[in-house]
């Protein structure tokens, strides 16, 4: 479903087709309809250029490459990251550059790409976030036993549930008031808020619906030890900040009597295949988070190394799903849970206060209804009323 090419380097996925393809096949409870398909709203995807400020955008190809200064200064030996920070940036541009040579992974990706420095995407984010102003937590959760996907309302608000899904909208320090910690989960996928002082800033300019930034003390206190099972995996994703790798490997892992086994590189491409940005030499953003593994099972074999390639999406931390890639290292069927989840999967548990954040009706459409292009774009442009909502059990 969202992979598009796997080679020895690793794969390239779609993200938007991954969702699509949940639901081809989806009722709606409340109307007692036949069946549909639902598609995600794709102008989240539509990354045609790389990441820039809107004064650089005079500097950028036409084909969404970024263009150096003529008058650029030399670096400075001293801005310079350390040797094996520009060792592991060279490993992943390699890797990259290597598998995007592929004559069939080429024809993946557009040539004809218009750039525009991703006007639509950055504004349709823009829109979510001061549209949709979740002013206190809530708490809910809920199942959804059924072998088709579903629209189902809950308040007022209709809402996608993929097949076979269970979720927990609360606060993973709860997790063991909920979940019972017997080891029963093959698979523990986690991204967590680090704690990260220009994401606060941001954050403090919306009050949008985000985790609490979390210390790295807190995380290694979560129960993961006692929810994973002998022979499991986890998967945290991580951002390129040594203290949060530090967290990872030093603290949270021997706590949870965690061995590592593996770690993988999410790069962030364009519609065209180029990077979001340079590999940078010096102190700053890369083209690529981390996706550290581990597992109690010391025997395990899990290939380092291996490299991750989609286009992002425009919103904040909707990370790019791993079900079809993790597959092949789990049981024919997989107990798996997501902490930290912002979206639902099939045969999943999910947890978190985001668990709800995209299955909202409004980032989906019908391709088989026609609307009128004025009702499309209050559609797409109306505001993302979320939930306002305290301790609703729901089991739709």
């Amino acid at each position: 479903m969202s992979v598009l090419q796997s080679t020895e380097e690793g794969w390239i996925l779609s993200h938007l087709e991954f969702i699509n393809k949940m639901y081809e096949k989806v009722i709606n409870k409340s109307e007692s309809e036949k069946h549909f398909s639902l598609q995600f709203n794709k102008t989240l995807f539509d990354i045609n250029s790389v990441f820039l400020r809107q004064n650089q955008v005079k500097n950028v190809c036409s084909n969404g490459s970024s263009v150096s200064h003529r008058r650029t200064r030399k670096r400075k030996k001293s801005n310079l990251l350390p040797a094996h920070f520009l060792t592991e940036i060279n490993y992943v541009k390699e890797k990259w550059e290597k598998l995007m040579k592929s004559p069939e992974i080429q024809n993946i990706f557009s040539k004809s790409v218009i750039s525009d420095n991703n006007e639509a995407a950055r504004l349709m984010s823009r829109n979510f976030y001061s549209d949709s102003v979740i002013k206190k937590e809530f708490m809910m959760e809920g199942s959804h036993w059924n072998e088709v996907s579903s629209v189902s309302q809950i308040d007022d608000q209709e809402f996608v549930f993929p097949k076979y899904c269970q979720y927990f909208c609360r606060d993973v320090r709860e997790l063991d008031q909920k979940l019972p910690l017997k080891n029963q989960f093959d698979f523990v996928l986690m991204d967590p808020p680090w704690w990260n002082k220009s994401i606060r800033r941001k954050k403090e300019m919306f009050v949008e619906s985000s985790y609490k930034m979390m210390y790295n003390e807190e995380l290694a206190k979560l129960p993961i030890g006692k929810l994973l099972s002998t022979k499991g995996l986890v998967a945290i994703w991580c951002t390129n900040s040594p203290s949060s790798l530090h967290c990872i490997l030093e603290e949270m892992f021997p706590v949870w009597g965690v061995k590592f086994q593996a770690k993988w590189y999410w790069v962030k491409v364009t519609q065209s295949g180029n990077v979001v940005c340079n590999f940078n030499e010096t102190h700053g953003k890369q083209p690529y988070e981390l996706l550290i593994i581990g597992t109690k099972d010391s025997n395990r074999e899990i290939p380092n190394g291996k490299i991750i390639v989609s286009v992002p999406s425009a919103m904040h931390s909707h990370k790019p799903p791993l079900t079809e890639i993790i597959a092949k290292f789990l049981p024919s069927e997989p107990k798996c849970l997501e902490i930290f989840s912002r979206y639902l999967l099939p045969n999943w548990v999910s947890w978190g206060f985001e668990a709800l954040k995209f299955q909202h009706i409004s980032f989906f459409s019908r391709p088989d209804k026609k609307i009128k292009e004025e009702d499309e774009k209050v559609y797409y442009s109306r505001s993302f009323h979320f939930l306002h909502l305290n301790d609703i059990h729901v089991d739709s």
